[in-house]
């Protein structure tokens, strides 16, 4: 988790588009990742047009050609996939993050990496209420609906400068860390074998 901890200012070059869109809102929420079918697209272009004065910024690789499924909105801007290495840089322009996965056996399953990875920003994260093992952490923001999820993503947005709050999330990158997780792997394994 500590690539998203530490931006190399230099090299690293935030397009134009990004740094002027973010100029242009209040506030901006932010996803990395796929942008495929198990996004909720109907609820966040609900959202979206809900909260026009906050900016909504998709980044991530076209899966099944879902981008025109994104909103097409002045207050929606997607970047497509980013360099992994550069990725840090875009999300620190973040005051949020989003995890909008569509209810289902895809969100109830799903523990995704980018929770840990906002959690290293220190960034709220809004996720939908099917995300189990996102809503397990209290720290997280859920809706089951665009209204749910408009009241979240403010209650969200109103923690951005919580220290308290903040290093509460660096806990949680930590604690679920790849080193911490791999330790608890093989600390099982080890058990296993001596049973």
């Amino acid at each position: 988790m500590t690539h998203y901890r530490v931006v190399q200012e230099s090299g690293v070059a935030v397009p134009r588009a990004l740094v002027e869109f973010r100029g242009h809102h209040k506030q901006v929420v932010g996803y990395f990742g796929a942008i495929a079918p198990w996004l909720w697209y109907e609820v966040i272009e609900q959202v979206c047009s809900g909260m026009p004065d906050i900016g909504f910024v998709f980044i991530g690789p076209d899966y099944s050609g879902c981008v025109p499924l994104l909103p097409q909105r002045a207050n929606v801007l997607y970047l497509g996939p980013v360099n992994y290495a550069q990725l840090p840089a875009y999300a620190r322009l973040f005051d949020a993050c989003f995890i909008p996965f569509k209810p289902g056996d895809v969100a109830r399953s799903t523990s995704p990496l980018k929770l840990y990875e906002y959690f290293a920003l220190e960034k709220p994260v809004v996720v939908t209420a099917d995300m189990n093992e996102c809503t397990v952490y209290p720290e997280v923001f859920s809706g089951g609906d665009a209204a749910e999820l408009i009241t979240a993503v403010r209650q969200a947005l109103s923690t951005c400068d919580d220290q308290v709050y903040r290093k509460r999330l660096r806990t949680l990158a930590d604690q679920n860390s790849w080193n911490v997780r791999a330790a608890v792997y093989a600390d099982k394994l080890e058990n296993l074998e001596s049973e």
